[in-house]
């Protein structure tokens, strides 16, 4: 976990972006090859716009280049697997009854 950014795109993020060449907003989940499922919005570090993703951050625009030619997306929204990780452990707490809450 200590090797995945907590502010850029890396394994386990989930992004938004815009597609300016689609001119649509789309979600991707960046996934090991073994997990990708374009359909389902997966999409693994390897593949182009997944590599073209890596380590950007919320504003940056990434180029990607397929046979088709380039895209250009802009980075919207990102949540990284550390925010994933820090908002189960939130809903765990409220889960929680009070009095075990407050020896936390």
């Amino acid at each position: 976990m200590n090797n995945i950014p907590k502010d850029k795109v890396g394994l386990g993020s989930t992004v938004t972006i815009f597609d300016g060449t689609k001119n649509e907003e789309m979600e991707y989940k960046i996934v090991m090859s073994e997990e990708s499922d374009v359909a389902a919005g997966k999409i693994s570090t390897t593949s182009p716009i997944g590599r073209a993703l890596l380590n950007k951050k919320v504003g940056d625009t990434a180029t990607v280049v397929t046979p088709g030619g380039s895209r250009e997306m802009e980075i919207l929204k990102l949540s990284t697997m550390h925010d994933l990780a820090e908002a189960k452990l939130e809903a765990e707490l409220e889960a929680l009854p009070e009095p075990e809450r407050e020896s936390e």
